[in-house]
């Protein structure tokens, strides 16, 4: 379905002339879809949760700027205990991930919180918004996704800045790719980073946000006292609450909760002081 959907969306190249602004002319805008390879053993699902990319590139004046979202699709979820294992790999990119639902009247989005919260349950899932309402209000809007998360096609490279500092990159084919590409004439761009990391050490290299990001609510408007948000995000990510699973996801799992607790203590710490 979602090759369907990414073939559907692609264009072609279209020019917009821009007319007093700081970089005036022609400035061309297309959507493109690539999908990668097939599942199967080794399928980029099985080792970061997601299987599919939607990226947004601008470049312009010498610069590019670039931001991303991992997404996990599903055909008319209903019941699946599974997304509780592919949320929780997600977790490392928490603030740059979604999950995608295709259903007969509708695409929905929700955040890997909501869908840890359901236990894999559609009925139980809270804060399902359309696809398109994620994409404008939230994407588009710097409310979800990341500027340092980007994926090289050639290289077949997946790059993020982990909390340490660290840029780094790992090698895995991603299935789907959705990239939304807007361009100033005359400019080239190459992915950097600083170092490349084998498979074994991705969830090693969590995506670095700041600690107000780490406890806010994904992909909704409503405003959550913080001490309900840790509640929240507690009865999503805590190990004893999701039930038998792999070491590693439980592993992933109580690490996502120190992170948790370490940014809520550092948030109140700030408003304390009165340091913004």
């Amino acid at each position: 379905m979602t090759g369907h959907f990414g073939a559907c969306l692609r264009t072609g190249s279209h020019a917009v002339d821009v007319e007093n602004a700081e970089i005036s002319g022609p400035w061309k805008w297309a959507i493109d879809y690539t999908k990668f390879r097939g599942r199967g053993k080794g399928a980029t699902e099985n080792l970061i949760g997601a299987d599919g990319i939607i990226e947004l590139s601008l470049d312009w004046s010498g610069r590019k700027e670039t931001k991303a979202l991992l997404f996990q699709a599903k055909m008319d979820w209903q019941s699946d205990r599974s997304l509780l294992q592919q949320a929780i790999l997600l977790s490392t990119w928490r603030e740059a991930s979604i999950f995608i639902n295709y259903t007969e009247n509708a695409i929905e989005a929700l955040s890997i919180d909501n869908v840890l919260r359901s236990r894999g349950v559609r009925a139980d899932a809270k804060n399902v918004v359309p696809l398109a309402t994620a994409l404008t209000d939230y994407f588009l809007q710097c409310k979800v996704g990341n500027t340092d998360l980007a994926y090289d096609a050639v290289a077949r490279q997946l790059r993020w800045r982990a909390l340490n500092g660290v840029t780094v990159a790992t090698q895995f084919s991603i299935p789907h790719r959705l990239k939304v590409k807007v361009k100033a004439p005359g400019y080239k761009h190459k992915l950097e980073w600083d170092k490349l990391i084998p498979i074994s050490e991705i969830h090693s290299h969590r995506m670095a946000v700041e600690p107000d990001e780490v406890i806010a609510p994904l992909l909704t408007s409503e405003t959550v006292e913080p001490k309900k948000q840790l509640q929240i995000l507690s009865s999503a990510y805590h190990p004893d609450k999701l039930g038998p699973m792999d070491q590693l996801l439980k592993d992933l799992a109580n690490r996502r909760m120190q992170e948790i607790n370490a940014a809520f203590a550092e948030f109140k710490a700030t408003r304390k002081s009165g340091v913004r």
